[in-house]
């Protein structure tokens, strides 16, 4: 099986679309010879912030001299993204070889009247597998969507997290924000600490319940203190903060690599997660290693900032470019965050939105927050079958801003924004990952068109 080969073998799961539920994943890893029992494992969960918890404690690791497994998803550009050892993303030739062998032990399944796994089920085998066969010493795994049935919770990790659990995929998870955090809070584990996120009452109750019910101790965020450094009542850009912890963790300055002053309640829980882990058979994570690893993680397309590129293809002699802003804020609470920063840290400059989203998710909710920080707004397409159409989000759109546009394409809508915004403005990309994804590919090719 070629590289391709198996890029298209896994998609053609995707038919399958989303089915919650272990038996399949297990019944998988079980003629893989599991895997997933190979290592030690942290699995953090929530609904917004699991990427960026997730490489913190990666790069944490990785100054603690932990060459640690990496699982995440969605991808922005590249299927590698998804699974990597020590920062470095799976190899094309490592995707063929480990899809040959899913594939094998999928139709062997099927032979036996198994069902199919799903596509997310596939790729989490590969990754388990990948790992196994590089030995990782420990993986940090971030659950795909809710917690209870999905295909990574059938680890047995060293501590598990839960970032704050907002409405989103309300058609899996439930209709109401205690039955989310229900779905989000069955990955806690007997004995195995629940590192907790600052959470809604409701969603903490019900979170609470649960670690009661298995037997999980919880690490609650919320007690910690946190405070901008140096003090002061604001945070610079991107955060800065001292952070004391329940378990005496005094750290005094810690600066972190994305922006956002959410990002601080983030920070603070792979904090959290890493002291937890330095208790179970990992010493090497000290003060230091996490002060170095907040200051050097890398998580794009989440409030990416990239100076300079808001007008590819537009402007001539003395125009001064406008600077990109890329999100993947995706539901209604992450786009509180992106309103938030622009509010905070971008005012005073002219914004244009550049706004797509998925069919399944809450668009109108979603414009409704960020429309009003935009001084222009036009709505596009994701080259998904997914994908929202833009004549319906348009009229969406219409609704929080009588004189938003349309583009077809996300190329096609780039330069009419950086027009928009004009020089020193800021074009801001958000509504689906998968946009920023595009747009990601997008600069690519023109770095590279620019190199030849």
């Amino acid at each position: 099986m070629t590289y391709r080969e198996a890029l298209a073998y896994l998609d053609s799961l995707e038919v399958l679309g989303i089915r919650p539920g272990l038996d399949r994943i297990r019944a998988l890893l079980a003629r893989l010879g599991d895997p997933h029992l190979a290592f030690p494992s942290v699995l953090i969960g929530g609904t917004n912030g699991k990427g960026s918890v997730s490489a913190y404690l990666v790069s944490i690791l990785r100054e603690a001299g932990i060459a640690a497994g990496a699982y995440t998803s969605p991808h922005l550009v590249r299927f590698e993204e998804r699974i990597a050892v020590d920062g470095q993303p799976l190899g094309a030739a490592d995707v063929a070889a480990l899809t040959t062998e899913v594939r094998a032990a999928i139709e062997a399944g099927r032979g036996a009247g198994e069902e199919l796994p799903t596509y997310f089920e596939a790729t989490t085998a590969l990754a388990f597998l990948h790992f196994k066969t590089r030995r990782v010493p420990i993986a940090v795994l971030e659950v795909g969507m809710g917690g209870r049935f999905d295909a990574t919770n059938v680890v047995r990790p060293l501590a598990c997290a839960i970032t704050q659990v907002a409405m989103d995929h309300m058609q899996w998870l439930g209709s109401t924000l205690e039955a989310i955090a229900g779905q989000k809070a069955g990955i806690l584990k007997p004995g195995v600490p629940g590192v907790i996120a600052v959470q809604d009452r409701a969603a903490l109750e019900v979170i609470r319940e649960e670690a009661e019910r298995v037997g999980a101790p919880l690490v609650l965020a919320s007690v910690c203190a946190a405070r901008p450094a140096p003090l002061g009542d604001r945070y610079s850009d991107p955060p800065a903060f001292s952070l004391t912890t329940p378990a005496g963790g005094r750290y005094d300055r810690l600066a972190i690599a994305l922006r956002g002053t959410h990002q601080v309640g983030n920070a603070t829980l792979s904090v959290l997660l890493a002291e937890q882990a330095g208790k179970r058979g990992f010493p090497s994570i000290d003060r230091q290693a996490i002060v170095r690893g907040l200051a050097r993680a890398d998580w794009p397309g989440r409030l990416e900032l990239i100076p300079g590129a808001a007008a590819p293809g537009t402007g001539g002699p003395g125009r001064t470019a406008g600077d990109l802003l890329l999100d993947g804020a995706h539901n209604p609470a992450g786009c509180e965050s992106l309103a938030a920063y622009l509010r905070d840290y971008q005012a005073g400059r002219r914004i244009a939105l550049v706004f797509a989203s998925m069919k399944d998710k809450p668009a109108e909710a979603m414009l409704a927050v960020l429309a009003p920080r935009a001084d222009a707004l036009l709505v596009t397409s994701l080259p998904v079958a997914r994908g929202e159409s833009p004549g319906h989000l348009l009229a969406l759109a219409r609704r929080h801003h009588p004189r938003a546009g349309t583009a077809p394409t996300i190329e096609e809508a780039l330069p009419i924004a950086a027009e928009a915004a004009g020089p020193g403005g800021l074009v801001v990309v958000s509504g689906s990952l998968y946009l920023v994804g595009e747009v990601k590919k997008l600069l690519a090719h023109r770095a590279a068109a620019r190199s030849a």
